[in-house]
Order: C-alpha cells, then sequence, then structure tokens
C-alpha cells in the first residue's frame, strides 16, 4: 500500500472513531439511545421517510426499525402517517430536530469554537473531502444491501424448494 492510500485509510478511521464518540456522546446528552438518536438524525420532517427505508439506513430489521420508532413516539419525538400517495406506505417524521434540543447546540458551539482556527478554504477542502469518502462509502453501503437482498432472495428460493 502506498503512503497516500495509507494517509487516506487513517483519516477515515479516525473521522469514524471521533464521528462514533460524537454520536454517542450526543445520545448520552440527548437521554437517547444511540440508534434513537441516528433515526431522529435520518428522518426529515415533514417529508418523512417510509420505515422500510428508515429500516434500511439504520440497518435493522423492520421489527426492530418498528420497536424504535414506537419508543420515540411514544416519547413525542416522532410522528408516523400513511403515505397520502400509496396508503400501505407508514412515513415517519420528528416532531423536533435533535439539533434543536439545548445539548446539541452547545455541542455545535464547542465544534464552531475548535473550527475558528482554519480558513473557510481550508474547511471547504475538508467538507469536499468528507463528501466524497461519505459517498464512496454509501456506494459500498448500497453494494452490500443489493448483495444481501440478492442472498436473501437466494435463501428463501432454496427453503421454498421448486415451484
Amino acid at each position: 500500500m502506498d503512503d497516500r492510500t495509507w494517509v487516506a485509510t487513517a483519516l477515515v478511521d479516525d473521522l469514524a472513531v471521533a464521528l462514533r464518540r460524537h454520536h454517542h456522546e450526543m445520545a448520552r446528552r440527548l437521554g437517547l439511545r444511540e440508534v434513537e438518536l441516528a433515526c431522529l438524525q435520518i428522518v426529515d420532517r415533514p417529508r418523512g421517510m417510509p420505515m422500510t427505508a428508515l429500516a434500511e439506513r439504520l440497518g435493522l430489521s423492520p421489527g426492530a426499525a418498528t420497536a424504535v420508532v414506537d419508543g420515540l413516539e411514544e416519547a413525542g419525538r416522532v410522528a408516523r402517517w400513511r403515505d397520502p400517495d400509496n396508503r400501505r406506505k407508514v412515513v415517519v417524521g420528528h416532531l423536533v430536530a435533535p439539533r434543536d434540543h439545548l445539548s446539541w447546540q452547545a455541542l455545535l458551539d464547542d465544534v464552531q469554537a475548535r473550527q475558528a482556527p482554519f480558513s473557510d478554504a481550508e474547511l471547504l477542502v475538508v467538507a469536499r473531502w468528507v463528501a466524497a469518502m461519505g459517498n464512496e462509502l454509501h456506494r459500498r453501503a448500497g453494494d452490500l444491501t443489493d448483495a444481501r437482498a440478492g442472498r436473501e432472495g437466494l435463501e428463501r428460493r432454496r427453503r421454498e424448494g421448486p415451484q
């Protein structure tokens, strides 16, 4: 592996660790489990997100995602409704975005203070790099999802036998 590849890998690893710590701390400050915070960060009200897509993004089964949403709905953090264009779809959206919570704002203020020494040009380069890495990881996750769906279909056909 050449030096440039190693540096990119190390940067992605360092970023992943920092984001996990950030996510853990925010969940703790907001009184949520990490999966609940992830759910709130993914859904977008008023548009919302179909439950099936939410489960996929969270990496959970539909039943596990429903349990997460049940708890958040009971706590008054999300709402569910039927998609007006397809009544079979259930959509979930947050009632109060995590970023609207005071603890979230305090953390954002800390982050802004720490980025003050960097120029706008430096931050734009970092933002461009993070977006590129995020897009690549998202693409790879999509490939894994497609492969998993193919394996599940193959397993189902094996269990059901010849039709």
